[in-house]
């Protein structure tokens, strides 16, 4: 297999930048949410925007860094929280088939560690989470991403 392959799907999102975080997340119903996942670690824009958003596959544990370069040769951008959240409340049962990630919002705790949201879930729970550290992604993720 090429190192290259990967296999995106489609999913169009309005996200409404009128709610706070907060209310973003409670949009979402998860049933656990990361308490460092506040405005104050991830500021928020205003004004609802509609936008196209692709969940790619790579199919391989992958770094962070290699996604993103991944991602900007097929030109396209990481989604950021906002986007995940919104794309978390339209298409809930997405995350319990596997763990959906957004690269583009990233939050470096105290301790130099870095931040990254994704959604994932079972048949029991859907919950949000921060992913700490730089080390690789499981072959079973999906990174949201946009247009650039």
């Amino acid at each position: 297999m090429s190192t290259n392959v990967s296999v995106s799907e489609t999913f169009p999102v309005v996200i409404d930048y009128e709610k706070s975080l907060q209310a973003m997340i409670r949009a979402g119903r998860y049933d656990w949410t990361n308490s460092d996942i506040t405005e104050k670690h991830f500021p928020v824009a205003s004004g609802p925007i509609e936008i196209s958003m692709e969940l790619v596959h790579f199919d391989r544990a992958m770094t962070s860094e290699e996604v993103l370069a991944e991602l900007d040769r097929k030109g396209l951008r990481p989604a950021t929280l906002p986007e995940l959240l919104a794309f978390g409340a339209k298409y809930p049962e997405k995350q319990r088939e596997f763990p959906v990630v957004a690269l583009g919002s990233v939050w470096v705790g105290s301790d130099g560690c870095r931040g990254v949201a994704y959604l994932d879930g079972d048949g029991v729970e859907r919950d949000l989470y921060l992913y700490w550290g730089g080390g690789r992604w499981v072959g079973d993720c999906r990174f949201l991403a946009v247009s650039k």
